[in-house]
């Protein structure tokens, strides 16, 4: 190999440049993929904006990638050239506390985020990742859906894991991007009943499609809205997929007491809760942030389940990554952006 295309990040607040780069070194437990497809995500824009994540510059964004084995470490004996293979996308350490409690995302060694941190991505014709972070694909899951897998599915997974979601309990989901629509299917999958909330008409159409039970528009008095569906009793859980102070004000006002606020999504707003009515509700305020290998493996059995409905609203060329990037900043997509290569 003699180096590759990729789309490049060389100054924040930039258009990205596809152009011929390096390609990835691969070490005897690493597994070398040739990008197939990549979905695009809000911390892509952050990243380029230059608030949350800072990489070294220039760097090759993209982290909801899958693709094809193209070559293996000396050392791995699971993958081999042609396999089809979504990877976790979190370089942890794999020996404390939250490696091995499936919270890899907290690892107290992280060594990087695949096309986030110190690695770069999949906006590359090929990325690199150790074997152990890589899961087989099945063959009837299309790539485009795949490559959601590492980020979007995964992010819901995990979400609904720390909000404690069972069967029965009635889940209110605020924003119906990439993650909140695989929220709705993930917690209605799980037996929960979902009330939706986005401020794009579209969105509220497709939340129903998806399987939510009722889907509100971000106008209407949301924590009264709720409550009339809920006999004035509230959410027992809160996924905030935006992370707005409003959002945020209105997921605690519609809990139900005891409930969960799960905060998912985050914007550079700070916000304020009244401490009285967090403790005399017992109400809890927990972060969530994508997912270990674990939920990996979850949200592939999930997908593959023939009940699980496309999140992919838009594809796009990777040549075309600069417009995908434009339709993710104007937040009207109705779904997932997916970038894909020739194959």
């Amino acid at each position: 190999m003699a180096g590759m295309k990729a789309a490049v990040l060389h100054k924040l607040r930039e258009p990205l440049r596809f152009e011929d780069v390096p390609d990835p070194r691969i070490g005897p437990d690493d597994v070398l993929v040739r990008t197939a497809a990549c979905g695009i995500c809000g911390t892509d824009i952050h990243i380029q904006d230059g608030w949350g994540y800072t990489p070294a510059l220039p760097f090759v964004m993209g982290h909801e990638a899958c693709g094809v084995v193209a070559a293996t470490g000396a050392n791995v004996a699971r993958f081999a050239p042609g396999d089809r293979v979504v990877p976790n996308i979190f370089f942890s350490c794999d020996a404390c506390v939250y490696c091995r409690t499936n919270r890899e995302t907290q690892c107290l060694n992280l060594g990087g985020i695949l096309g986030v941190l110190a690695h770069w991505g999949g906006y590359g014709e090929y990325f690199c990742v150790p074997a152990r972070q890589l899961f087989p694909l099945p063959d009837e899951i299309p790539f485009a859906e795949g490559a959601v897998i590492a980020d979007a599915v995964v992010t819901a997974v995990h979400a609904v894991q720390r909000g404690r979601i069972s069967g029965g309990e009635t889940v209110l989901i605020i924003g119906v991007g990439g993650c909140g629509s695989a929220a709705i299917q993930v917690c209605t999958l799980y037996g929960a009943r979902v009330i939706a909330v986005d401020r794009v008409p579209d969105k509220v159409r497709r939340a129903l499609e998806l399987g939510a039970g009722t889907a509100l528009h971000a106008g209407d008095d949301m924590p009264a809205a709720v409550r009339a569906l809920t006999d004035g009793r509230g959410a027992d859980c809160v996924i905030d997929a935006v992370g707005s102070a409003e959002t945020i004000a209105q997921g605690i006002g519609a809990l139900a007491r005891g409930g969960r606020l799960v905060i998912l999504g985050y914007t550079q707003e700070r916000y304020a809760l009244d401490p009285r009515i967090v403790a005399v509700n017992e109400l809890e305020v927990v972060g969530t942030r994508s997912g270990g290998r674990q939920c990996t493996a979850d949200a592939i059995r999930l997908v593959a389940d023939p009940r699980w409905r496309s999140i992919v609203s838009d594809v796009f060329p990777i040549t075309e990554v600069n417009e995908a990037l434009e339709l993710m900043r104007t937040g009207t997509a109705i779904g997932r952006i997916v970038l894909t290569f020739p194959q």
